[in-house]
């Protein structure tokens, strides 16, 4: 009887652990099919299945590829085709903030089985922010227009303003958001069949978690070719708060790679956070202007011809 207690105290303490450990891992590329990529650091590289993400990470998936990346969490992120994703973190208090950034393409988000103890993962985008819920969405996004039809669940969407607080937008299971633009979204209680028809197989089916088969495994994605400044352009020009990291980042790139300068300098209008870090001889004070030295006294000369005579 006692060896079956160790047994089982040892099962819960090995479970407790990986649960732990997951938790630490922002995400794990589960499922891919077709072909993605991943920006870390300067480097880019080729994502494979059984591929741990980082925190500042940004995930890209190639045309007509499938890719499904579950979370410490527990929630799972599906992405179709010609999508871009970063996974990000910060200090947040009472605990640390976790959060998805969509900048484009299509998405399906499931907090279906969340694990409340972990820190949990919210949704942004440039138009609308989702906090952490059990329900599941599907988003066909660009930087300017979302489409987001609630599968399952209750979800209380943040509608994003220029100024001023967020709007909030309650759906309910089968409702659709659109919004356009800085104008304000609508809601209807059905998906478009062009919508039905445009999205990916695989967002049709509840896939099952396949994190058991890469617990134990630590694989590497491999290296692939140097990005240039057209691969990351949209996240050089993302809203301030999302592409001023980005300068600590890719600065040192900045300085040897003399393309990727150029691009950054032909559209500095976008990102003007990086003309004080190329170019800091603009922004060194100002030496003030010299002060003319006063005239000095000028002494009177009296010429020769002027002067008496000695006196003899």
């Amino acid at each position: 009887m006692a060896v079956f207690r160790s047994m089982v105290l040892a099962a819960m303490l090995a479970a407790a652990s990986w649960s732990a450990s997951a938790a630490d891992i922002p995400g794990t590329i589960t499922i891919l099919e077709g072909e993605a990529q991943i920006f870390r650091g300067m480097s880019r590289y080729v994502a494979a299945e059984g591929v741990r993400l980082a925190l500042g990470d940004i995930v890209e998936t190639g045309e007509n590829t499938f890719i499904q990346i579950e979370l410490g969490d527990q929630s799972a992120l599906q992405l179709g085709g010609i999508s871009r994703v970063m996974i990000n973190g910060g200090a947040g208090k009472p605990k640390p903030e976790r959060w998805l950034y969509l900048m484009n393409g299509w998405a399906k988000f499931s907090g279906a089985k969340r694990d409340p103890k972990a820190d949990a993962y919210d949704l942004r985008a440039p138009l609308f922010e989702v906090p952490p819920s059990p329900g599941t969405v599907v988003i066909l996004a660009t930087p300017i227009e979302v489409q987001l039809f609630v599968e399952r669940g209750e979800v209380r969407l943040a509608e994003r303003q220029k100024t001023g607080p967020n709007t909030p937008v309650v759906l309910k299971s089968g409702d659709t958001y659109r919004r356009k633009g800085a104008a304000h979204g609508s809601v209807v209680q059905e998906a478009s069949p062009d919508f039905l028809a445009k999205m990916p197989k695989y967002f049709r089916d509840t896939l099952p978690s396949r994190m058991d088969r890469y617990r134990d495994q630590d694989i590497k994605p491999k290296d692939a070719p140097d990005f240039g400044y057209a691969d990351v352009e949209l996240w050089l020009k993302a809203e301030p708060s999302i592409r001023r990291p980005f300068v600590q980042r890719w600065k040192a790139k900045a300085f040897k790679d003399s393309a990727f300068k150029a691009g950054i300098v032909a559209e500095m209008n976008s990102h003007p956070e990086w003309d004080p870090v190329l170019f800091p001889e603009k922004y060194l004070p100002k030496e003030p202007p010299s002060t003319p030295s006063a005239p000095q006294p000028q002494q009177t000369v009296t010429p020769a011809s002027m002067n008496p005579p000695p006196s003899k």
